[in-house]
């Protein structure tokens, strides 16, 4: 069964956050006392489940509750349903002895149970339920699951169709990491009492973890820890969007010029044109050599083109002179298709630090690989430069031992945004973005876009919005949300074979739906 993946504060939540554990417990201690805490997060956990499956009376709704607070959120949760008339039933990890809790549960009408290692009562209540909720562990437990815990969630039937909710994170899944254990709970949706937790967002618990709600649970409006990142999604950049006014003409919509592509890699400047084009740039001109330059012509007429000359190896032989002899853009790509020779290395360090002139500039592909070469030039790039890392990239700029992923990817590009004082964009599943002290993060798991030139189609959106008069950190954020919206447009997240070029001609499609 495919399960919907996506990342949803809850409207007029507080908090678009996701946060580690440190983070969290900072943001506890900083509220209300855990008690009060507790019974905001059980009513709110309860209001949530009474969205999804609508009038309670006569639903049966399994709660599997631990021993910690989590299963007191569970417990509080529990006891509002059955005031509201579902027929609930919680099967406990292990007793809670004298706990109001339990007593309040009992006393609306919760049938409580406990697991004493016979599968057979919760599979029978498991399978005649139509809603089952796990509130066995909370943030501070991690894999490998042992004892009643593992047993309770190794005897849980499949039952197809059923709702399945994780309160906070799934048990069996690191909130730092993602990490998970064999039999951790696997949800249909994960209800986030307050920010959403990191191991949430990160493979493979964000396969456990289905659709991330985010409940307001009245903690503090700001969150000082300093780890914490923001979510991007519609939500969060709709007011991003770059303006079309109706008298507009094609150099109201900026001219993007892009320098890539060789006797190689012919189409990589081509699917950046077309996405420039789709993310609405209104003049859009391609500069390679001539093999490049006629592949690029026959797949995006409506760009310009400029032929530069060519090296024996095929690659870029020009000079910045003979780049700056084409015009002004209003925003600059380098990168796409351009292979690696000295004369194309050159060019592309050199036209990354154009940007200290006020042209926004997006760096990619081989010329992130030219800037890793010398490093010294990494500190020199400035707020107007957008690098656009894969975790291969990212390991050859920082000069890391490993390539980063998950929650080292975040790291990584933290530090690359805070060597370089550039706008970084650390590319994969999630995606971060990150500038000075800001973070954000992607997460909309798509392996339609795992294909060549997918990052090609990025850049070009991304210079795209930049060129318009976006500034380069909301450039990237809404690029990053246009590109994976646009391959959900093309494709299904489960689509083989998407053509990367369908992906950029959705973009427009894409942006028209966050005006």
């Amino acid at each position: 069964m495919t399960r919907p993946r996506a990342v949803v504060p809850t409207p007029g939540a507080a908090f678009d956050r996701v946060v580690d554990v440190a983070d969290m417990r900072q943001l506890e201690s900083a509220t209300a006392p855990e008690i009060d805490l507790m019974h905001r997060a059980g009513i709110a956990l309860a209001a949530a489940v009474h969205r999804r499956v609508g009038p309670l009376r006569g639903r049966v709704i399994v709660v599997l509750v631990g021993p910690g607070d989590n299963g007191g959120d569970a417990l509080i949760m529990a006891r509002t349903l059955a005031r509201g008339g579902a027929a609930v039933v919680c099967w406990a990890s292990r007793a809670r002895s004298d706990d109001s809790l339990v007593d309040a549960a009992r006393a609306a009408g919760v049938r409580w149970r406990v697991w004493s290692g016979d599968a057979r009562p919760l599979t029978r209540d498991i399978r005649g339920a139509a809603v089952v909720v796990d509130g066995l562990l909370g943030i501070g437990s991690a894999p490998p699951l042992r004892g009643q815990v593992a047993e309770i969630l190794g005897a849980l039937p499949e039952v197809p169709g059923q709702l399945r909710l994780a309160i906070d994170l799934p048990s069996g899944v690191n909130a730092d990491t993602g990490h998970t254990d064999p039999v951790a709970f696997r949800a249909s949706g994960t209800l986030a009492t307050g920010p959403i937790k990191l191991g949430a967002v990160l493979h493979p618990g964000v396969d456990h973890a289905g659709a991330v709600e985010a409940l307001d649970i009245g903690l503090a409006p700001e969150i000082a820890a300093s780890g914490a990142a923001r979510i991007i999604n519609a939500a969060t950049v709709r007011d991003l969007a770059p303006a079309r006014p109706l008298d507009g003409h094609k150099g109201t919509f900026g001219r993007v010029l892009i320098v890539g592509g060789s006797a190689v890699y012919r189409g990589a400047p081509a699917l950046a044109a077309l996405a420039a084009q789709g993310a609405g740039a209104g003049v859009v001109t391609v500069a390679s050599v001539e093999a490049s330059v006629g592949a690029c012509a026959a797949v995006a007429p409506a760009a310009t083109f400029r032929v530069l000359p060519a090296n024996s190896d095929g690659c870029i032989g020009a000079s910045l002179d003979d780049v700056k002899a084409l015009g002004e853009p209003t925003a600059l790509l380098v990168g796409p298709g351009l292979s690696r020779s000295a004369r194309s290395d050159d060019l592309a360090r050199d036209l990354s630090a154009c940007a200290r002139q006020g042209v926004p500039t997006v760096v990619d592909a081989d010329g992130l690989n030219a800037l890793a070469d010398e490093p010294a030039r990494l500190g020199t790039l400035g707020p107007n430069v957008i690098l656009t890392p894969h975790p291969g990239e990212m390991r050859r700029l920082l000069d890391l031992a490993e390539t980063p992923r998950g929650a080292d990817m975040l790291q990584a590009t933290r530090e690359l945004a805070a060597v370089s004082g550039a706008v970084v964009i650390g590319k994969g599943s999630p995606t971060f973005v990150a500038a000075d002290s800001q973070r954000f993060l992607l997460s909309r798991p798509n392996p339609a876009l795992a294909a060549a030139g997918s990052g090609d189609v990025l850049a070009g959106a991304v210079a795209a919005l930049a060129a318009q008069g976006l500034r380069p950190l909301d450039a990237a954020r809404l690029g990053v949300w246009l590109h994976a919206r646009a391959g959900e447009l093309a494709g299904n997240r489960r689509t083989a074979g998407v053509p990367i070029e369908s992906v950029a001609r959705h973009l427009g499609q894409a942006l028209a739906e966050t005006l």
